[in-house]
């Protein structure tokens, strides 16, 4: 939580979303994909700052960060009408179940992660298929100039490299993300899991001064939702059944973490250094003040209990666990009900728990 002044507040994790309740939703998805098998895209969506509906909003004394309530709200409408655009509009073929997750990022700007499954009819299955549907080259600044500026200012990635070595994304040396990419002249489809997009080697363009960018920086991206959004809007395919665990484990990760230890005394604690908490910034907590939802998915999971005989998990309030056990002793669960079901009724031994 950030207040005006701009200083961040450390709150404890279990201010909201407990490691184990993110555990039980990457649970809820993988029935999903139980069910309708792996995801075919990835679409990740990004508020954007200057997005006209903030901007004509604020006060002429007004930045951005004073209006965190304005970010949030804006930010919900535009990702409900994205979702709508998937589910309604066929934009890549039908799609027959959906999972996002809202996260937000270090300095404060609200992003959604969205998987899509799509039916039979609408799988992605060839190099000309993903060209359809995905994007990594500049585009022609003569033919498309309102898809050039998107792109330009939304879908490169930050030099990073001998060209930034402080460059957040660098990790040992390296950039976390895989940029530059390789050039190619066209879509290979599935290479160790995951496809590698046409990226021709075309007369690098000058946009930021003293850093050439050429289309080896171009994060992947749908041409009509960068038109329709104006946002980062990175979209990719999931090439094989390698990629989807990372994938629905990346959009569960959780929160962000930080420790921090104000002391008069050099008194260093060990245990208290390792105690979980959380940045909160102030747009996260008026997405959470307004109750909007950090997480949806198109199919309902009902969570089946398993326990062994007579151990099933019995709820009491201080003073009555007698009373209590005596109710439990006397009452089924639903794993004791499927199984008295199926000593009584053959036709049920074709449900399974």
């Amino acid at each position: 939580m950030e207040h005006p002044a701009g200083k961040p507040v450390i709150l404890p994790s279990s201010f909201q979303g407990s490691p184990r309740n993110m555990q039980q939703h990457y649970q809820d998805a993988m029935a999903i994909v139980r069910k309708f098998v792996k995801p075919d895209l990835f679409i990740t969506m990004t508020c954007n700052p200057k997005w006209t509906e903030i901007t004509t909003n604020l006060m002429p004394w007004q930045r951005v960060e004073h209006r965190p309530d304005l970010v949030a709200r804006v930010f919900r409408l535009k990702l409900n009408n994205l979702l709508e655009d998937i589910k309604n509009r066929s934009l890549s073929g039908t799609v027959k179940a959906i999972i996002h997750v809202i996260e937000f990022q270090k300095k404060g700007l609200p992003h959604a992660h969205i998987l899509l499954i799509l039916d039979d009819d609408s799988k992605i299955r060839t190099e000309y298929d993903i060209d359809k549907i995905v994007k990594a080259e500049i585009p022609n600044r003569d033919t498309s100039p309102r898809l050039f500026q998107i792109v330009i200012r939304n879908m490169i990635h930050t030099p990073c490299g001998n060209r930034n070595p402080n460059s957040p994304c660098m990790v040992n040396g390296k950039c976390s993300k895989g940029f530059p990419k390789d050039f190619q002249d066209v879509t290979l489809g599935n290479i160790n899991g995951y496809p590698k997009y046409m990226r021709r080697k075309t007369s690098e363009l000058q946009i930021i001064p003293g850093c050439p960018i050429d289309n080896s920086w171009v994060v992947p991206y749908n041409p009509y939702l960068c038109l329709r959004y104006n946002c980062h809007i990175n979209v990719e395919i999931c090439a094989t059944v390698k990629s989807f665990n990372y994938l629905f484990k990346y959009v569960y990760k959780g929160h962000d973490c930080a420790n921090v230890s104000i002391s008069e005394r050099n008194d260093h604690d060990e245990t208290r250094m390792y105690v979980d908490s959380r940045y909160v910034s102030a747009p996260e907590a008026m997405w959470r003040i307004f109750c909007f939802p950090m997480h949806n998915q198109s199919h309902t999971i009902c969570r089946l209990p398993v326990h062994l005989e007579h151990e099933q998990t019995v709820c009491f309030h201080a003073g009555n666990e007698l009373q209590a056990a005596k109710r439990a002793a006397t009452k089924d669960t639903k794993l004791n009900t499927w199984f008295k079901l199926n000593q009584n009724d053959h036709s049920a031994h074709q449900w399974k728990y």
